[in-house]
């Protein structure tokens, strides 16, 4: 491992003892090997504080890939935003910005109904996480539908546990997620 992914890893070690008897923190950490990408060790930490939410995740290889991400977010009444950046040391780059706003009163005058607007998709569905169709899920397609890194990359450890070799197919997608996804089983959606 090089001396800059080591540097990241002992930050976010002690900003975990830093915060960690606070109880709206969470720290994990993973390592895992397999052929294709050698040894990799994952650290995250995920911090509530009021309204304000901070995630961050890094993570490198015996092989030399390394990288991380660092998000934040922030919660009103009926109005939620967050945003993250990401990168690692072959050039993927990216930052991610979103909201969601819960439609209510708009004057004292309203009297109506108040919506919650949502967007919803099966989320058993193989092709939701396979996001650029190639028959496999990777823990980068996995990353971009969830803003934490941290329960995004256990969500994928879980769906990879079978073969363990860094892709879910749609065969392993199909035996784990009615295991490891809530309300996710064979007889209300077909593959």
């Amino acid at each position: 491992m090089d001396l800059k992914l080591s540097c990241v890893l002992v930050v976010l070690a002690f900003c975990a003892s830093q915060t960690i008897a606070q109880k709206k923190t969470t720290v994990t950490g993973d390592l895992t090997k397999n052929r294709d990408i050698g040894t990799r060790v994952d650290l995250g930490i995920s911090h509530q504080r009021k309204k304000w939410g901070f995630d961050g995740s890094a993570f490198g290889t015996s092989r030399g890939h390394r990288g991380g991400s660092l998000g934040i977010s922030h919660k009103r009444k009926n109005f939620e935003f967050g945003g993250s950046v990401f990168g690692d040391n072959r050039g993927n780059r990216g930052a991610k910005v979103g909201f969601k706003w819960k439609f209510g009163k708009r004057s004292t005058a309203w009297n109506g109904e108040h919506f919650e607007v949502r967007v919803i998709v099966n989320h058993c569905d193989f092709n939701v996480y396979d996001i650029n169709e190639d028959s496999v899920i990777t823990v980068d397609e996995i990353y971009e539908l969830f803003p934490q890194r941290t329960d995004a990359h256990r969500l994928f450890k879980a769906l990879d546990s079978t073969s363990v070799d860094g892709k879910v197919t749609i065969d392993e997608f199909q035996m784990m997620a009615p295991q490891v996804i809530k309300k996710c089983g064979y007889n209300k959606y077909t593959y």
